[in-house]
């Protein structure tokens, strides 16, 4: 596929100290030439000696862009951790732009995937149900309909766009949860019961603090507003981030580097409605979020579905 020399859409590249992986999702993004980058690193921990020269080599990063692009950066000089510094990042980006592309330095995407996020951010703009565009898809080979993507309300974070007025309903502190929960809600948007217990158990641990992440909160937000998520019936995202020294996402996983199939953006299919493909939802809430190991689905969760990638 040809990208405009010019790619309008502004992109958002998240890092800490995994340069060598930020690298190659670098030089994919450079490959796409937006006209504007946005660079964010979160800052060295104390008392880890590798993470200074690894974050000022995520920050040299800028100094290889070699197309017309204006950057940006937000460069941290402490570590906030990955609740403070993804969540900050994003909002930086959506503070400056009305809508773009969020990409984690380990979240490799097919050059395709630049084309079908600007073709349906265009789309879907005032579309304000649609709160969430995925380039990821984990379902192993399974499709649902004959169109392009499909809606669901489990949103992908392993490369995903955006709009501002989706993201101002994001808040970190999940200030919401307890009336959410009081309201039964999570009953009406999970309809996979055995699922309901498992997910009261992750947003409560994200609300109170013992479970360090920023993505919960995401999903949260688009389930508080019964938004949807695009989910492309095939992958576009490479996550080459797992590895034995990953805290979450484990060289074992099925999910490790899976491969990217291009899209024909010119031949899109949209779905002829905005709906929930309710028998997606419940393949992935059976499949991912079921009772069995409950507590090993717990832990690793942001392996299986969300896409959650850690700061090690």
């Amino acid at each position: 596929m040809e990208i405009n020399t010019s790619f309008d859409v502004p992109v958002l590249l998240v890092m800490f100290n995994r340069p060598t992986l930020a690298l190659q999702v670098f030089e994919r993004i450079r490959e796409a030439r937006p006209s504007t980058l946005y660079l964010a690193v979160d800052g060295p921990r104390l008392n880890h000696p590798t993470d200074n020269e690894a974050v000022l080599a995520c920050r040299d990063i800028e100094n290889r862009v070699d197309w017309p692009c204006a950057i940006k950066t937000l460069y941290r000089t402490e570590n906030l951790g990955c609740k403070k510094a993804v969540s900050s990042a994003i909002t930086w980006f959506f503070e400056q732009v009305e809508a773009g592309i969020i990409l984690e330095d380990d979240c490799l995407p097919d050059l395709t995937f630049f084309e079908f996020c600007r073709i349906l951010l265009h789309k879907y703009t005032h579309e304000h149900k649609v709160m969430h565009i995925g380039g990821a898809n984990l379902y192993g080979g399974h499709k649902w309909g004959g169109e392009t993507f499909f809606f669901s309300n489990i949103p992908h974070i392993w490369g995903w766009a955006t709009w501002r007025r989706a993201w101002q309903h994001y808040d970190v502190n999940m200030n919401s949860y307890p009336e959410f929960m009081r309201s039964e809600e999570i009953k009406n948007v999970i309809t996979y019961s055995p699922s309901v217990s498992y997910w009261q158990t992750a947003f409560y641990g994200t609300y109170s603090g013992n479970i360090d992440t920023w993505d919960y909160q995401w999903v949260f937000a688009i389930w508080k507003n019964k938004g949807l998520s695009i989910i492309p019936n095939q992958n576009l995202i490479s996550n080459i981030g797992f590895g034995e020294s990953a805290t979450h996402t484990l060289s074992n996983s099925e999910f490790a580097n899976l491969g990217t199939i291009p899209l024909e953006t010119k031949r899109i299919i949209f779905p002829k409605a905005i709906t929930l493909n309710k028998e997606a939802v419940h393949y992935a809430l059976a499949r991912f979020y079921a009772p069995s190991s409950w507590w090993n689905k717990l832990r690793s969760i942001k392996n299986y579905f969300i896409g959650y990638k850690s700061y090690i």
